[in-house]
C-alpha cells in the first residue's frame, strides 16, 4: 500500500481551495459535517489492471461498500440558488467475481472431458480526500437539488487478483500443480492522481430546533465518475451514496438587500444587407447503407461487432529447431520462453511452440516422478554433420530445462545416428526446407500428461457488416471542393470522393476502424465547398452494438453444438498414430454422442507436390477416422491449401502436419 499524497499537489490543492472558499462565510451561514454509505455501481469491461497478468475475459459486474465523512458549508448566492461545498475522506471497497464454464480432461481411467468452473476474482479498495463545489437550488421551503463536479485524490488504491478452479472439486491442476492460477496483489496501476466525477443529490432539510439555528439534512446522492480507477481499463467508479448532514448556523440572519432595477434592454441591431447577396450554400443529402458478404444492402444499419475470448487445446510438439552448424537454441525460443514464463493462456499459437520448453518444466515440477529424454539431429550436410553437433544440441536444450528448474537426474540425453525419422525433399527446389527440419533436438516423457497438448486463449473480433456503402448527394451552383470521411474516436478513413459529380456512392471497409475501438458508434461525414466560400457539412452516426462471447472450444451455431479440435500431429510424410495421439483420440471419443456428426480435415506442410499432399492428408484423415471408430463420419484431405502455422519455420511446417476433428451436436 502507498500513500498518494507524498510528492502530488492536488491534496494541497483541494485543502486550499477549500479554504478559500470557506474565507469570508458569516455564522449566518450554515456549516457543518457530513457522514454517510455508499454503493458502489461500478461501469467495468476490462481483463487486466497494467501489465498484472490476468485470464479473465472480462471482469463486468462489480458489487461493494464504502463509507465518507467531512465537513460543509453553505453561501446563499442569489434567491432560492446557494453554494454547498464539501471537503471530506471517502473509502470504497469492490469486488468482481467472473465465473467462466470450461471443461476439463480426466485422464484418469477412461479418458473423459468433463465441465470446469475457472473462478476469476478481483477485489480493490481506494480511500481519496474528496472536494465537492455543488450549487443547490432550493424548492418547496425545505427541499433542495445539488449538483457539480466530485474532485477525488486518491490515498491509497490497492487491490488482490486469483484465478481458481472451483469446479470439479475431486481433481484438476493447473500447470503449477496447484488450484490456484493466478494470485496478484498491489497498488491499483496508473491510478490518476486526481479523479473527477459530476455529483447529483437530492436532500431534505429537518430543523432540530425552534430557532432553526440546527438543522439535520438527510441526502440521496449518485456520483458519475468521468475518468477510470486504473489508466488503460475501462473501469468507472460510479456509487449511489446516502448521507446525512448536520449543520448549524447563527439565527440572527440579515435581510436581503433589495434587487436592483433592470434596466431597459437594448434594441436589437439593425443590419444592412448589401446588394451583391451570395448565392444559398451548398444542400448536401447524406444516406450509409449496410453491404453485407452477399452483396445485399441494409438501410439504417447496426454494426455488430463480437469479441469472442477462444480458447483451444493445442498440441505439444516437442521440438527445438537450431540453425546451420550450432548448438545455440535461437532467439526466438528464448522469446518465447520468456514470454510463456509470464503467462500461457494468452499465447498465440506460434508463441506456444517457441514457449514449449516453460510450459514442459512446469509440468515436470508439478510431476516430480516424470523424465524425460532428449535427442539432438544434425542435416548432414557439410555445414551442419557428426554425433557431436547433435549431443551439443540436445545438452543445450538439457542445460536450459536446469536453469529453468528441473533436476539433471530427472533428463536422459540419447545418442545415435538416426534417432529420429529424418525430413527428405520430393524435389531439389525444397531440399533447403528439409535440412532445417532435420537440425533439430527432440524431446520426449515417461508422463504423456506433460507433453499433453497445451491450453490456449485468445481474443477474436469480428465486425458485420464489414463494409458499408456512402450514398451522397450534393446541390450547387458551383462547387470547389467535396470530401468524405469516415470517423471511429479519433481514428479518420479518407474516402475517395470526385469534386465534379453531384452524386456519390463509395464502398468502405470499416473493419480497421471498427474492431480495435469500443466506441458505440460510427460517424460517417460529407463536406462540400463552393466558390463563394461557403460550406457545408452532414453526418450521419451508424450505431456500434457491441458483443462479448467467451468460449471454450466449443461454439453454438442454432441448434448444434460445435467442437474442433486440433490435436494429432504426425511425422513427415507418415499418416500412422503412435500411442500418446490415441490417448487423445480417446478424449475426444468421449464427447461423441448418438446426436454427433464427425467431420476429419487432414493437412500437410508444404513439402511435397500438390497431388500428393493431397493424398497424403486423406490417408491421415481416413486413419483418424478408422481409430475413431465412428461410422458417420465426413473425411476431406487439404494438403498445404490450408496452413494452421507458418511454412516458412520448420516447427511451422511440423505442426502442419495434423488434423482437425470437428464434432456437430444436436442440443434441446
Amino acid at each position: 500500500m502507498i500513500l498518494r499524497n507524498t510528492g502530488h499537489w492536488p491534496i494541497p490543492l483541494l485543502c486550499a481551495l477549500f479554504i478559500a472558499l470557506l474565507s469570508g462565510t458569516s455564522l449566518a451561514q450554515p456549516v457543518g459535517i457530513i457522514a454517510g454509505l455508499s454503493i458502489p455501481t461500478p461501469s467495468a469491461d476490462f481483463r487486466q489492471l497494467g501489465t498484472f497478468p490476468s485470464c479473465c475475459p472480462r471482469f463486468t459486474d462489480g458489487t461493494g461498500s464504502g463509507y465518507q465523512f467531512g465537513g460543509w458549508y453553505e453561501r446563499s448566492l442569489t434567491g432560492p440558488l446557494s453554494l454547498t461545498t464539501r471537503l471530506m475522506l471517502s473509502y470504497d471497497a469492490v469486488s468482481f467475481s467472473f465465473d467462466e464454464r470450461s471443461y476439463v480432461a480426466d485422464l484418469r481411467d477412461t479418458p473423459r472431458v468433463v465441465p470446469a468452473v475457472f473462478r476469476h476474482q478481483l477485489s480493490c479498495t481506494q480511500a481519496q480526500i474528496v472536494l465537492e463545489p455543488l450549487l443547490a437550488l432550493g424548492f418547496a421551503g425545505s427541499g433542495s437539488v445539488l449538483l457539480g463536479p466530485r474532485l477525488g485524490v486518491p490515498i491509497t488504491s490497492t487491490f488482490t487478483q486469483s484465478e481458481t478452479l472451483a469446479k470439479p472439486t475431486e481433481f484438476g491442476s493447473f500447470l503449477n500443480g496447484g488450484r490456484v492460477w493466478i494470485s496478484n496483489s498491489g497498488d491499483i496501476p496508473s491510478t490518476p492522481s486526481l479523479s473527477i466525477a459530476l455529483s447529483g443529490a437530492l436532500r431534505w432539510g429537518l430543523n432540530l430546533t425552534s430557532s432553526g439555528s440546527i438543522v439535520m439534512l438527510p441526502e440521496l446522492s449518485f456520483s458519475y465518475a468521468l475518468t477510470p480507477v486504473s489508466q488503460g481499463a475501462q473501469w468507472y467508479a460510479h456509487a449511489i451514496r446516502l448521507s446525512v448532514s448536520l449543520g448549524w448556523r447563527s439565527t440572527s440572519i440579515e435581510q436581503p438587500s433589495a434587487p436592483a432595477k433592470p434596466e431597459a434592454p437594448s434594441p436589437p441591431p439593425i443590419v444592412a444587407r448589401g446588394a451583391g447577396t451570395s448565392l444559398a450554400p451548398p444542400k448536401i443529402s447524406l444516406t450509409v447503407l449496410g453491404l453485407n458478404d452477399d452483396g445485399t444492402t441494409t438501410p439504417d444499419p447496426v454494426l455488430n461487432r463480437r469479441e469472442m475470448f477462444v480458447r483451444t487445446l493445442h498440441p505439444m510438439l516437442g521440438n527445438v529447431y537450431f540453425d546451420a552448424g550450432s548448438w545455440q537454441i535461437p532467439k526466438r525460443y528464448e522469446r518465447g520462453i520468456e514470454r510463456a514464463n509470464r503467462d500461457t493462456l494468452t499465447l498465440s499459437p506460434l508463441e506456444a511452440l517457441h514457449g514449449e520448453i516453460s510450459i514442459i518444466v512446469a509440468r515436470m515440477k508439478a510431476r516430480p516422478k516424470a523424465k524425460l529424454r532428449i535427442g539432438g539431429m544434425t542435416s548432414n550436410t557439410p555445414q551442419d554433420q557428426g554425433a557431436i553437433l547433435a549431443r551439443r544440441r540436445a545438452e543445450a536444450v538439457r542445460d536450459k530445462l536446469i536453469e529453468l528448474g528441473i533436476d539433471s537426474e530427472r533428463i536422459e540425453i540419447i545418442s545415435g545416428m538416426s534417432l529420429f525419422p529424418a525430413t527428405r525433399a520430393a524435389d531439389s527446389s525444397q531440399r533447403l526446407l528439409a535440412i532445417e527440419e532435420n537440425q533439430r533436438v527432440e524431446i520426449s516423457c515417461t508422463d504423456f500428461a506433460v507433453m499433453a497438448p497445451i491450453t490456449l486463449g485468445m481474443t477474436d473480433v469480428t465486425v458485420q457488416p464489414r463494409r458499408i456503402r456512402i450514398l451522397d448527394t450534393v446541390t450547387s451552383g458551383a462547387l470547389t471542393e467535396v470530401s468524405a470521411k469516415v470517423r471511429v474516436d479519433d481514428r479518420l478513413l479518407p474516402v475517395e470522393r470526385t469534386v465534379k459529380a453531384q452524386s456519390g456512392s463509395e464502398d468502405v471497409d470499416i473493419t480497421s476502424l471498427v474492431a480495435p475501438s469500443r466506441s458505440s458508434s460510427l460517424e460517417v461525414q460529407i463536406q462540400a465547398k463552393d466558390t463563394a466560400g461557403q460550406s457545408s457539412i452532414r453526418k450521419v452516426a451508424v450505431p456500434i452494438s457491441q458483443q462479448s462471447v467467451e468460449k471454450w472450444r466449443t461454439e453454438r451455431s442454432g441448434d448444434v453444438l460445435i467442437e474442433r479440435y486440433g490435436l494429432v500431429l504426425f511425422e513427415f510424410n507418415n499418416a500412422g498414430l503412435g500411442d500418446q495421439h490415441r490417448k487423445i483420440i480417446d478424449i475426444i471419443r468421449s464427447r461423441i454422442t448418438p446426436q454427433t456428426t464427425v467431420s476429419i480435415l487432414g493437412m500437410t506442410d508444404v513439402l511435397g507436390s500438390d497431388d500428393y499432399n493431397i493424398d497424403l492428408s486423406q490417408r491421415r484423415a481416413k486413419e483418424v477416422a478408422r481409430v475413431l471408430g465412428v461410422t458417420s463420419v465426413t473425411v476431406d484431405g487439404r494438403g498445404e491449401s490450408a496452413p494452421q502455422f507458418p511454412n516458412d519455420l520448420p516447427e511451422g511446417r511440423a505442426s502442419n502436419r495434423t488434423v482437425v476433428i470437428e464434432l456437430k451436436t444436436k442440443v434441446p
